[in-house]
Parts: C-alpha cells; structure tokens; sequence
C-alpha cells in the first residue's frame, strides 16, 4: 500500500492489489478455441502460472490446469446463462465458487475468499473513504483528463461547466462537490496541523 494511506498502522492486512490476477472475461475466447497448451501473455506471473492447458470435461465444461510445483490446479470456465450479459466466470480451485478473478499465490491460484485478501477500502479512514468519493464525482463530471483533477489543494468552486450539461444540473453536482470538500478539510486540517505544525494552512 502506499505510505500515504495508512501511515502509522501496523501492516496486518494482505490486499488484491498486492497480487497479480486473472480476470475472467479475459478467457472468453477459450470457450471455442481448439484444446490444447496455451500461454497466458504477462510479464509479472511465473512460467508456470502462464502455461495452462485447455480440456473439455464429459459434460462440455471447458477446463484450464496449471501445473504449479508439479500439482495440478484445475480452473473450470462457467458461463452465467441467467442474465442477458452472459458472463465468465472462474471456479476456484479450492472452494469451487465462481469467481470473477483469482489471484496469483506462490504456488497456486485461489480467489479472494480462500487467500484472506482485502479490498484496500475496507482499510481506509474516513478521510481517506471521503477524498476518493470526491475524486469520483469529480472525474463524472469533468473527466479524467482535466487539470488538477485528483489535486484535493484546488477547490471546484470556480471550475467551468461542461458544455453539454445543463445549468441547473451542473450546479447541483458542483455543489455537492464542494460540500463533501468542506467536509474533507474539517477532517484534513487537524491532521496536517499535526504533522506540519499550526503554520499549514490551504488555500480554501
């Protein structure tokens, strides 16, 4: 995790985003390819994690198995036929719940639930929870690519209105905005003061 998360805490977590994983849409095309040894394309997983081969069981189910540490692990691909959006899914090796990825471990691959693993918003105070959910509608409403979008220092207050929103509709979003950024400094200053002392003080 980065420093500036949860500086102070003792690391007793494991998070995903500590691990490499497999995203289940990205083996839809298994489904109608000829069986046999594939390789996934990854620089960041072990040969062993990237070589599968592809089989069919007696039922139809498309199966892939690792050979990690010389056992096997076998991942079946199962699509979700009661929604129109038909998706993948990947059953855990241990567990066998579908799951929409699994991650990488030393010598397997296991979903979430079966490493232990932890969304990092599960460990966020609430500081840290509110500046996301700014960030968030920020980018709804400006986009990715606008100056000083992630820049918590710079206030909304004064940002143009999209060209293709309406007056009363962007007025609304901004405000909310610029509300739950009062909210955030109420939280930021005490800390900040704590840390730099009482000459902090932002452009707010």
């Amino acid at each position: 995790m980065p420093r500036g998360h949860h500086f102070g805490r003792q690391g007793l977590r494991a998070y995903t985003s500590e691990y490499q994983r497999l995203y289940a849409h990205n083996f839809k095309s298994l489904l109608v390819s000829s069986l046999g040894a594939y390789t996934i394309d990854s620089n960041s997983l072990s040969t062993e994690h990237k070589r599968l081969q592809l089989t069919e069981s007696d039922a139809g189910i498309r199966l892939m198995t690792f050979t990690i540490n010389d056992k096997p692990h076998q991942i079946a691909l199962k699509l979700d036929n009661s929604s129109a959006s038909n998706k993948l899914y990947l059953t855990c090796p241990y567990c066998q719940e579908q799951r929409q990825h699994l991650y990488a471990i030393k010598y397997a691959y296991a979903c979430r639930s079966c490493i232990g693993l932890h969304y990092a918003c599960q460990s966020e105070r609430p500081k840290e929870r509110l500046m996301r959910r700014i960030r968030k509608l920020r980018i709804e409403l400006w986009g990715y690519d606008w100056p000083e979008i992630n820049n918590m220092f710079e206030q909304v207050t004064y940002w143009p209105k999209p060209k293709w929103m309406r007056w009363n509709t962007f007025l609304l979003k901004r405000d909310k905005i610029t509300e739950l950024e009062s909210r955030y400094w109420g939280l930021a200053i005490p800390q900040f003061k704590t840390i730099f002392g009482d000459q902090f003080m932002p452009n707010i």
